[in-house]
C-alpha cells in the first residue's frame, strides 16, 4: 500500500470507484470492499472517509446531481433572454453532453428506479427538486407560450429523457452493431445535434398558415363542364 493511501488520502479515487461500481451494479449489488479494490485502497479507507455504503452512496448522488444542476445553470445563463427555440435547444444539447461526459449518471437513476427500495427513496428525494423540476419547468413553460404543441409533459419527459442518454447508458451495444465508441467527444457532439434537431422538430408547434394578403384578387370558380345533348357525341 502507498504512502498516500496510509495518510488517509484517496478520497477522490474512492468517489470515482464507487461511482462506477453503483452505476454497474446498483445500489445493493455493490460493496465496500470492490469498490476499494477497484481504487486501490484498503477498505477501512472507505469507511474513513464515509462511515458506510449508505454514506457513500449519499456522497456520490450528491456529486452527480449537483454537477448537473451546475451544468446546466450555467447552460441556463448561456441562453439568457433568448428566445424559446434557442433556449431549448441550448438545454437539449447541455443535457446530451452532460449525459455523455457522466454516462453513470443515467445508469443509476435507471438500476434504483427498477429496483426500488431505500436507495431509490435517498436518489429521489434529491432529483425531486433538480433535475426533473428543470425539466417539468421548461417543458410546461414552452407548452403555455406556444412554442411547442398542446402535449403530455410528463410522456414527453421521458421520450426527452430516453434521447438525451441512452447511446451512454448502453455503450457496448453502440460499440458492438455500430463500431461507435460513445465516450468519444466527436460522437458525443454529433449525437447532441441530432438529438435537438429530432427532438426539437417533433416537439415545435406548427406555424399557423398565413392569412390571405388585403385586397388579393378573388380566384375565379372553373366554369362547371356542360353535359353533351341527346344525339351529340
Amino acid at each position: 500500500m502507498s504512502t498516500r493511501h496510509l495518510a488517509g488520502s484517496g478520497r477522490a479515487e474512492i468517489l470515482a470507484a464507487a461511482t462506477r461500481e453503483f452505476a454497474d451494479r446498483g445500489y445493493a449489488g455493490a460493496t465496500t470492499a470492490g469498490i476499494a479494490r477497484l481504487a486501490g485502497v484498503t477498505q477501512p479507507l472507505v469507511h474513513h472517509h464515509f462511515g458506510s455504503k449508505q454514506g457513500l452512496w449519499k456522497a456520490v448522488t450528491e456529486a452527480l446531481i449537483q454537477e448537473f444542476h451546475e451544468a446546466m445553470s450555467r447552460a441556463k445563463g448561456e441562453v439568457e433572454g433568448a428566445d424559446r427555440v434557442t433556449r431549448l435547444a441550448h438545454l437539449l444539447r447541455a443535457s446530451v453532453l452532460f449525459n455523455g461526459s457522466h454516462p453513470e449518471f443515467s445508469r443509476i437513476i435507471r438500476n434504483e428506479s427498477s429496483a426500488g427500495g431505500e436507495a431509490f427513496e435517498a436518489l429521489f428525494a434529491m432529483l425531486r427538486p433538480g433535475p426533473l423540476s428543470f425539466f417539468q419547468r421548461e417543458l410546461s413553460a414552452a407548452v403555455e407560450d406556444g412554442t411547442v404543441q398542446s402535449i403530455d409533459s410528463r410522456h414527453a419527459y421521458f421520450a426527452i429523457i430516453g434521447a438525451t442518454n441512452q447511446p451512454f447508458a448502453e455503450p457496448e451495444t453502440a460499440r458492438r452493431i455500430w463500431g461507435l465508441d460513445v465516450k468519444d467527444e466527436r460522437f458525443i457532439s454529433q449525437y447532441a445535434d441530432l438529438v435537438v434537431s429530432m427532438v426539437l422538430r417533433g416537439l415545435l408547434a406548427a406555424p399557423a398558415s398565413p392569412p390571405p394578403p388585403r385586397n388579393a384578387p378573388a380566384r375565379k370558380k372553373r366554369p362547371a363542364a356542360r353535359k353533351p345533348r341527346r344525339g351529340q357525341d
